[in-house]
C-alpha cells in the first residue's frame, strides 16, 4: 500500500491529537458486494468496540441496521438510526432504556427472551427471530410457522462472516423467500471479520528506547484502552512507516506497563514524533478519536464527514481508498 500521501498529511498536521482513526473503503466495497447479491435483505452489524459517532452515522447512511446489546453503545445512538436491540445482555433497565430512546425491535433467539421483554413492555415491541447458519431451512420454516407473532414478522437467517459464505446464504435466502409468506422480512448479520481491516489508526511515536541492541517504541494509545478488545484475541496488526529500513522491534502502549505490548515484529525505523499506521484495527475502541476519510488518491478528504461522503448511499463517485492491510 502506497502510504506516502498519508504520511505527508500527518507530517504537516498541526494538532494536539496523537492518535487518529482512518477510514478506508473496505467496508464500502463489502457492503456494495453484499447488497448486489442479496437485494431486499436487511444488513445488520453489531459494533463491539468502535463507537465513534461518525462511524455510527456512516452505518446508517449505508442503510446498515445497528445491533445494540449494551448501554454504552445505546447512549451513542439516535432515533434517526436503524437499530435492533440484541438480547445477549438483556436486563430490565436496558429494555426500558432502549424503549425510551424509541427502539422497540428486539433480536430474539429463545422464548425466555420474548418473555423477559413482554414482562417489561407488554406487547409494545416487535421482534426479529434470530437463527444460526447451522439451523436448516426446515427448522426455520417450522419455527416461523409456530411463532406467536403473526404481524411484522422478521427473521435473521445467520451471520455472514466472509464473502466466501455469501453463496451459501444467498441460496438459503432464495429458498426461504420462495417458501415463506411474502410479509416475512429477512436480514443477515455481518460478522466482525468484515470490519477488521476497515480501519487504520495513525498514532505518534512518543518514546524510543534501545537496550542491548533491541529497539522498543511507545505510542500514545494502549492495549488496556483503545485496543482492549484485542486482549483476548490473537492480534494481527499490520504496521506501516515512512522508512524502508526495517528491524525487529517492540511497540508498547502509553501506560508504561510491560504487559501493554501492542506488537512485536519488523517495523520501519522511526523516531519520537514520527507517525506510524496500524492496520487491521477494526475492533479498536475509537470513541475518543477523530475519524477522517481517505479518497481514492490516498489524500485526506477534508470537507466531508463520513456520512456526507456517502450521502448518495453507494455512489462510486465518493468511494474511498482500498486498503489491503
Amino acid at each position: 500500500m502506497d502510504t506516502a500521501a498519508i504520511f505527508t498529511h500527518f507530517d504537516t498536521l498541526n494538532t494536539e491529537e496523537n492518535t487518529v482513526l482512518l477510514l478506508s473503503n473496505h467496508l464500502y466495497q463489502t457492503v456494495s458486494k453484499v447488497w448486489s447479491e442479496l437485494p431486499g435483505v436487511k444488513l445488520v452489524y453489531e459494533p463491539l468496540s468502535v463507537q465513534n459517532k461518525d462511524f455510527l452515522d456512516l452505518l446508517s447512511t449505508l442503510d446498515i441496521t445497528i445491533k445494540c446489546s449494551n448501554q454504552d453503545l445505546l447512549d451513542n445512538l439516535t432515533r434517526k438510526q436503524g437499530v435492533v436491540i440484541g438480547t445477549s445482555n438483556l436486563t430490565t433497565s436496558f429494555i426500558k432504556s432502549a424503549f425510551a430512546k424509541g427502539f422497540n425491535n428486539f433480536l430474539t433467539q429463545q422464548s425466555r427472551d420474548v418473555l423477559k421483554i413482554t414482562n417489561v413492555l407488554g406487547n409494545e415491541f416487535s421482534q426479529t427471530q434470530e437463527f444460526s447458519k447451522e439451523e436448516t431451512t426446515e427448522d426455520i420454516l417450522e419455527n416461523v410457522q409456530h411463532s406467536s407473532s403473526q404481524s411484522d414478522r422478521q427473521i435473521c437467517v445467520g451471520t455472514l462472516q466472509s464473502l466466501q459464505e455469501l453463496r451459501f446464504l444467498k441460496d438459503r435466502i432464495m429458498d426461504l423467500k420462495w417458501k415463506l409468506p411474502s410479509d416475512v422480512r429477512l436480514s443477515v448479520e455481518l460478522g466482525q471479520e468484515f470490519f477488521q481491516s476497515t480501519f487504520l489508526i495513525a498514532t505518534k511515536i512518543i518514546g524510543k528506547e534501545i537496550l542491548d541492541g533491541q529497539t522498543s517504541y511507545t505510542v500514545d494509545m494502549s492495549m488496556f484502552e483503545e485496543f482492549a478488545c484485542y486482549l483476548d484475541t490473537e492480534t494481527n496488526f499490520s504496521v506501516y512507516s515512512r522508512s524502508d529500513s526495517t528491524s525487529h522491534c517492540s511497540l508498547y502502549g502509553n501506560t508504561g506497563d510491560e504487559e501493554d505490548l501492542i506488537l512485536e515484529g519488523e517495523i520501519g525505523e522511526v523516531d519520537t514524533g514520527y507517525w506510524i499506521l496500524l492496520g487491521n484495527a477494526g475492533l479498536a475502541d475509537c470513541r475518543g478519536l477523530d475519524m477522517i476519510l481517505l479518497d481514492k488518491d490516498y489524500r485526506v478528504v477534508r470537507p466531508r464527514s463520513p456520512s456526507q461522503a456517502f450521502s448518495n448511499s453507494l455512489d462510486l463517485e465518493f468511494s474511498l481508498l482500498t486498503v489491503s492491510a
